[in-house]
């Protein structure tokens, strides 16, 4: 299956480069390898880059998608549209910056309708950079807008 066709992004802002394991409904675990020229790195900081904590979030989210998001084995392959709906308790530990491989898992401890709650975590070569909880909701995708 691929895994990385059920996220909505694209890159650069699809952060996951590699999936490692998923079981559908439970959990995820997926890898990137941060590399000097990614966009994040652009200013923060200078000659001292630091992979930014809304990065660890986002991260951890597109983790959380997929395990709420993957269907189970013969089950139609149906993206989901899920959004971040809320940010709890992260804690930062760590700091990392490029050349790390970042990982990422999430666990999927709560439904409640449309909302996914998510706990996991984030290392950068083993290292625990980032902790915490969301909550990701499933919207209904529309066509996109003319303007």
């Amino acid at each position: 299956m691929d895994f990385l066709a059920l996220l909505p992004h694209t890159p650069p802002m699809r952060l996951v480069q590699e999936v490692v394991s998923v079981a559908p409904g439970q959990q995820a675990i997926c890898r990137r390898t941060t590399a000097p020229d990614d966009f994040y790195f652009q200013g923060h900081f200078p000659n001292q880059p630091v992979v930014p904590a809304i990065v660890l979030i986002e991260l951890l989210a597109q983790t959380g998608g997929l395990a709420a998001g993957t269907p189970e084995p013969g089950a139609p392959l149906v993206p989901r549209a899920l959004r971040v709906a809320a940010v709890d308790g992260c804690r930062f530990p760590a700091g990392c910056g490029a050349g790390v491989v970042l990982e990422a898992t999430a666990r999927v401890v709560g439904k409640m309708g449309s909302l996914f709650k998510i706990e996991g975590t984030v290392t950068a070569d083993g290292t625990l950079v980032a902790k915490g909880s969301l909550t990701l909701a499933d919207v209904v995708r529309s066509a996109p807008r003319e303007r």
